[in-house]
């Protein structure tokens, strides 16, 4: 008899041996059980839901914090209306500058929101995702704003690791085909973002009735909430008109020639820096700030400065950390329920985004991942602009991995 002959080079892999990738794709499904839980489950438990349709259901409904009438007919389409009634309602005391602890958070959830859904129609709009159901970054945008950010976006993150080749290692060769954007869609972006999101969001925080009335106060609040269908559009007009321009006049001849002489993977590079920018500075003005003013001691601030001052006497502990998730908690007031939604609407579904991203840099470092060192970056860039802000700071490097070997490569 024989004896078999073992390579000492060879090394089997333990049995618990469980990839990334496959941990991200076990967990993304959690993270949305975990956000509807968060959000749909707590809310419909504790009150807040039952505030909100309580109030609408009164015989004379007043806009929350005011004595003025709760607006319910916004299109004369009645379950529309209904919807962005509640909607309405739910946002109300977000948008109440005497909501210390809420307005705090508000305007960080806001920046992280947005930034996130910036990333999401980048995404949409890469080379290998065109045609695939995650590039109608609109339809999602839509539920999002429906069933809440945290149920749907690690929903989409799913979808995005099942079916595009961007969620897969590929090489820099390989990028015209998969990772490239338009380079017209990528500069209009911050527009198309900045127009639909950020002046919507701009025009419901101004202030009632000082500066706009009770009833247009509702109006903008309800206008802000189909931002995701205001940005398609904004940009599919942004972009058909800057092609219809560019098509009809001569004097762009010499600037398209001046770029066919780069290489695509350089105009990508040079073209996104600038997305990644803007969602790395609407990530830290909206949450650095926040964080700053949480910690300064509260006689500080003087009362000359209402908004400011209510803002100081709240702590990290009472803007960022919730109350413990049991389903038998009752609110107090309306604002409290919204806050803790928010809190996990916006913590479940950005982590979601942040641990999908760590994917994403994982595929494009050739060398072992040195963990504690990607762990320790992320934890700073957490504090500097919160989980979208580490996002931002991973995609950006991974662009630069991938198509800095391809334009070494002179491709």
């Amino acid at each position: 008899m024989t004896t078999p002959i073992y390579s000492s080079s060879f090394k089997s892999k333990p049995w618990y041996h469980i990839s990334f990738r496959t941990i991200v794709l076990v967990s993304l499904p959690l993270f949305s059980l975990a956000g509807f839980y968060g959000t749909m489950i707590l809310a419909n438990g504790n009150g807040t839901f039952k505030s909100i349709i309580s109030l609408m259901e009164s015989k004379d409904p007043k806009f929350p914090g005011t004595e003025d009438d709760l607006l319910i007919r916004y299109t004369n389409v009645g379950w529309l209306d209904r919807q962005l009634t509640i909607l309405v309602t739910f946002f109300a005391p977000v948008v109440d500058e005497k909501q210390g602890a809420l307005s705090m958070f508000a305007r960080f959830g806001t920046g992280q929101f947005g930034a996130a859904w910036t990333l999401m129609v980048m995404e949409g709009m890469r080379m290998g995702n065109m045609g695939r159901i995650v590039s109608f970054v609109g339809t999602f945008g839509l539920i999002f704003q429906n069933i809440s950010y945290t149920v749907t976006v690690p929903i989409w993150l799913f979808i995005h690791l099942l079916t595009s080749p961007i969620s897969k290692p590929f090489s820099g060769t390989h990028s015209n085909s998969i990772l490239l954007i338009s380079p017209l869609d990528l500069r209009l972006l911050p527009f198309s973002v900045t127009l639909s999101y950020i002046v919507p969001t701009i025009l419901m925080a101004l202030d009632y009735p000082s500066t706009v009335t009770t009833l247009t106060h509702q109006r903008l609040i309800a206008l802000w909430q189909p931002f995701p269908l205001w940005t398609i559009l904004v940009h599919y007009t942004l972009k058909t008109t800057l092609s219809t321009l560019s098509s009809s006049s001569n004097t762009t001849k010499n600037n398209t020639t001046s770029r066919l002489q780069s290489s695509p993977g350089t105009t990508y590079l040079k073209t996104a820096k600038h997305i990644y920018r803007f969602t790395l500075t609407i990530c830290i003005l909206s949450h650095l700030p926040i964080l700053l003013l949480s910690l300064l001691p509260p006689t500080l601030i003087p009362s000359t400065y209402p908004s400011l001052h209510t803002m100081s006497q709240e702590s990290p502990l009472s803007v960022y950390i919730p109350p413990f998730p049991s389903p038998s908690s009752k609110i107090s007031s309306l604002a409290e329920g919204v806050h803790t939604f928010l809190i996990w609407d916006v913590y479940i579904g950005s982590f979601a985004f942040l641990l999908w991203g760590m994917l994403m840099y994982r595929n494009a470092v050739r060398e072992k991942v040195a963990w504690m060192g990607l762990l320790g970056k992320v934890g700073v860039w957490c504090v500097l602009g919160g989980p979208i802000g580490a996002l931002t700071v991973l995609l950006r490097e991974r662009d630069g991995l991938v198509m800095g070997e391809k334009v070494k490569k002179g491709e």
